[in-house]
């Protein structure tokens, strides 16, 4: 089952052309359709489109390793030459991502297994990171709590980290602060801080409903 926004997200970015591919090219080509796969399309279609803002070539990653990760998620699909000449540009390239490699860093260092597999989903968290919605969303998750458990099997420790449940985007951002010695908040505790709710709140955001690919 693939899980769509309720305005039409999914649907908007299913037809694909030279450089825009579309979540149902990707989900058609798979062999699996587990939650995981799901995301990757959602994100790949989403991100890795030059029109898009943000754009995210090749989520990141190096060409050849983007080549290994379509064929071994979507092992029939093959891409446009065009659409695949655009995900050899450099992340930020005209762009504002310059957080792309501070966060990518520090999830490829809570890997829970330092390979390829681990290293493909914190380029794709990464990635949907530069999104401007909750991270469950920017993933094309179903929710929060799916979002919990793909950290938790990937990056144990980090997730760990975060015992009080803040917002996965403010705690990675909260990570980085911290690296770097800066303290973003002046209140003596997160309780104590009148932004409270922005970090901890809920999130509620856009409903889901779940679409059923064509046999």
């Amino acid at each position: 089952m693939l899980h769509a926004r309720t305005h039409g997200g999914l649907i908007s970015r299913s037809p694909y052309d030279a450089d825009n591919i579309g979540v149902w090219n990707l989900l058609g080509h798979s062999i699996t359709k587990d939650v995981l796969t799901e995301s990757f399309a959602w994100v790949i279609a989403t991100y890795c489109n030059p029109h898009s803002d943000p754009f995210v070539p090749a989520l990141g990653l190096d060409i050849s390793a983007f080549h290994k990760l379509l064929q071994s998620r979507f092992p029939h699909f093959t891409a446009l030459p065009q659409w695949l000449e655009v995900q050899e540009g450099i992340v930020g390239d005209g762009g504002s991502l310059d957080e792309f490699p501070d966060l990518l860093q520090l999830l490829l260092g809570y890997r829970a297994v330092a390979d390829e597999h681990h290293r493909n989903v914190a380029h794709l968290v990464a990635t949907a990171c530069m999104g401007g919605d909750h991270l469950w969303q920017d993933l094309g998750l179903p929710d929060r709590k799916s979002l919990s458990a793909l950290l938790t099997a990937h990056f144990p420790a980090l997730a760990a980290k975060n015992s009080g449940d803040m917002k996965w985007k403010k705690f990675f951002y909260k990570q980085l602060c911290e690296r770097e010695g800066i303290n973003a908040c002046r209140a003596p505790s997160c309780a104590a801080c009148c932004d409270y709710a922005k970090c901890f709140g809920a999130e509620e955001g856009e409903a889901i409903f779940f679409l059923s690919l064509p046999p």
